[in-house]
């Protein structure tokens, strides 16, 4: 009993736990069953378990390829699709989620029945149909949003309402139809799981027909015949036993898959049904809403805030008309009034007008002459003051020139006077004949230092002479210089003069015509002057009749003043309400908003909640049926090991079992002595500290223990 071999484990790589039996010259042992009658038949039928197995596997194979094939073709194409989503969304996220509120407001309340789930052939499609699937979808945006700003309207707040409820019925339709579809996803891989169970359970039913043959029936009674025998025990059975249990495995866990597969498939059918029943409410109430919005009725509307609003705003416009329209009949009245007042004060100013006009011309006529005289008498006191200018010039430069000869004279006086003293000199006279001069020579040395001193006073009075000649010569020919040019510039002035004379005879002829011309145009002044005291006067009375009406209007602006100060006090009361109903909708418009967040979060979460639930509810009825199909595993097993129990098994166990606890299997061998016991028996006596061994009482030490496999 003891060299029964045990199943090699799941590791088919490891190395073989024991070597083969072999011979002593190295050729392998005979098999022991080498001289049995059935070896033919036994080895036919290891040969097709072992095909059979091989086909099991190739099935297995097949399938998880297919699998394989299936999750390749739909993950080609998948990062592209990813990309390919992100572009579109970051441009186009906001579209979806208003796609159904453009509707509504654009009125296309049978869009969303147009609304199709992402379809499953897209997913074995490259990039470009996925584009074209997202292109589609954007035209129905830009449509929905064409529509809404090609046709505006205002809708009241009732109206607002019930479109964003049908807009949330419409949300949740949208959430119930993919929830729906991934339902519909489930179902599918189910019903493939389904079909792949009941195919691998066709196949266990056959190899359950093929382990029941006779054959097999007769090979199992001649191994469990053999395997009493100490030759034939753990050999004869070993493969049909493996066969079979593998067939009752394969059986086991096809019948496991089909039960899960049905009890699944059945959950979700009535989550698909408890889904179409809420689908079908939810289309319900919007047809409902949808009919309601469509054929609203005056009393709808009546009950409306805006129209309430609008007939409050219509009674006070009436009111303010009734108001006015007294006011104009007052102010007419009014004006009737002081209409005839202005035309008296209009005569009475034409009056008064003409009157002072007449005494303006008067005074403007002596004015005019009075400067006519005034304008000759300045004329002739400018020529008076030219001419007298022009005469003192004159003689004042005949009195410098005068001046001029004065000295000039009295440096010739000079002159003469010093040729006279030189004359009479006493050396040099004698009737105006010079008296003979002697010789150089025969002169004595006194005589000619004395006729030398006299030359000398000669030579000096000759010189001053000379001197004084040359400075009346100078101022002579300066004079007579000044008198020619004098003459030249008198005869330049009498030709400019000339010139200036035909000039002024233009110039006077000129002026005699601008004259004429300003006369000319005085007239006509005159004439625009009477024209213009009409027009003056006439603006004299637009002034009058417009001061009053200015006294008029100020009052007037006064009584509107004092209506504007009680209506700007009711209006600011009313501003402050205004105020106070604005913080208090702001208030509760980010409450709205809060509660929107919060309730499209709960919404979330309850679908995610819901879709978790459903989940859980289709795992646990597949668990129960696993659990269900386990505990009537283990009640079989338990019925064949009670049934298969032999007295060889109990002193098998008896061996295996620990001799001093008699529950744990022993593990823990001592080494001092060899005996075997568990692990748990022997912490008892080291926690204990009795480390002796309770069959040979031997001590040993915590080194000599050692774990061991049976």
């Amino acid at each position: 009993m003891e060299e029964r071999k045990r199943p090699a484990g799941d590791d088919e790589s490891a190395p073989p736990l024991k070597r083969q039996a072999t011979s002593v010259n190295g050729t392998s042992k005979p098999h022991v069953d080498a001289d049995m009658l059935y070896q033919d038949d036994l080895e036919r039928f290891q040969k097709e378990a072992i095909w059979r197995q091989m086909q099991e596997y190739k099935r297995d194979r097949n399938t998880v390829e297919t699998q394989l094939k299936e999750l390749t073709k739909r993950t080609t194409y998948h990062d592209d699709h990813l990309r390919v989503i992100d572009a579109w969304f970051s441009q186009a996220s906001i579209r979806r989620a208003l796609l159904d509120e453009v509707r509504l407001l654009v009125g296309d309340v049978d869009a969303h029945e147009s609304f199709s789930p992402f379809p499953s052939t897209l997913l074995n499609s490259d990039s470009l149909a996925f584009e074209q699937h997202l292109h589609s979808r954007s035209k129905e945006i830009s449509s929905a949003i064409s529509k809404l700003f090609g046709s505006p309207k205002a809708t009241p707040p009732q109206i607002t309402d019930l479109q964003s409820r049908i807009s949330q019925l419409l949300a949740a339709e949208k959430i119930h139809i993919t929830e729906l579809d991934k339902s519909r996803k489930e179902h599918e891989n189910l019903e493939e799981r389904l079909e792949t169970a009941s195919l691998r359970y066709m196949l266990a039913e056959k190899k359950l027909d093929r382990v029941k043959s006779t054959t097999v029936q007769r090979l199992e009674k001649q191994a469990i015949s053999g395997g009493k025998s100490e030759s034939g025990s753990g050999l004869g059975g070993g493969p049909d036993g493996d066969e079979s249990k593998v067939d009752s495995e394969a059986l086991f866990e096809a019948e496991k898959c089909r039960k899960e597969a049905v009890a699944s498939f059945e959950k979700q059918k009535e989550h698909l049904a408890a889904l179409e029943a809420d689908n079908e409410k939810l289309t319900a109430q919007i047809t409902t809403l949808e009919n309601r919005i469509t054929h609203l009725s005056d009393e709808d509307y009546s009950r409306t805030d805006l129209f309430k609003h609008l007939k409050s705003q219509h009674e006070d416009v009436i009111t303010r008309i009734n108001d006015l329209e007294a006011k104009n009949v007052k102010l007419r009245e009014e004006a009737e009034k002081y209409q005839a007042e202005r035309a008296a004060y209009r005569f009475q100013m034409e009056e008064e007008s003409q009157m002072s006009l007449a005494e303006k011309d008067s005074h403007l006529a002596q004015a005019e002459n009075d400067l006519a005289r005034i304008r000759t008498t300045r004329d002739e006191l400018v020529a008076d003051l030219a001419m007298r200018k022009a005469a003192q010039s004159q003689s004042r430069a005949s009195f410098d020139q005068m001046k001029e000869l004065c000295s000039a004279h009295e440096e010739r006086i000079k002159v003469l006077e010093s040729e006279i003293e030189r004359r009479n000199m006493p050396s040099g006279q004698s009737n105006g004949v010079p008296s003979p001069q002697p010789s150089i020579e025969d002169a004595s040395t006194d005589e000619l230092h004395t006729k030398y001193s006299t030359l000398e006073k000669q030579f000096a009075m000759l010189k001053t002479e000379l001197q004084s000649m040359e400075k009346v010569y100078q101022k002579t020919s300066a004079v007579a210089s000044q008198k020619v040019n004098h003459l030249t510039a008198l005869e330049e002035k009498t030709i400019r003069l000339g010139a200036e004379k035909s000039k002024a005879d233009q110039k006077y002829f000129a002026a005699m015509k601008a004259k004429e011309a300003r006369e000319q145009e005085v007239r006509t002044l005159r004439a625009q002057n009477s024209k213009t005291s009409e027009i003056v006067s006439q603006l004299k009375d637009a002034d009058s009749a417009t001061r009053n009406l200015t006294v008029n209007l100020e009052k007037q602006i006064s009584e509107l003043k004092s209506t504007l100060t009680t209506l700007g006090n009711k209006s600011g009361a009313t501003q402050q309400q205004l105020n106070e109903k604005n913080i208090l909708l702001e208030g509760l418009k980010s409450q709205v908003e809060e509660l929107k967040k919060t309730l499209v979060a709960k919404d979330t979460a309850t679908n995610i909640a819901s879709s978790a639930h459903r989940k859980a509810e289709v795992e646990t009825e597949a668990l129960k049926v696993s659990l269900e199909e386990t505990q009537k595993s283990l009640e079989t097993w338990k019925k064949k090991a009670l049934g298969n129990q032999s007295l060889e098994a109990e002193s098998l166990r008896a061996l295996a079992v620990c001799n001093v606890c008699r529950v744990n299997f022993k593990d823990t061998v001592i080494k001092s002595c060899g005996h075997v016991l568990c692990i748990s028996c022997i912490e008892e006596r080291n926690k204990s500290r009795s480390r002796k061994c309770p069959n040979c009482n031997k001590s040993f030490a915590t080194s000599d223990i050692m774990h061991i496999t049976l």
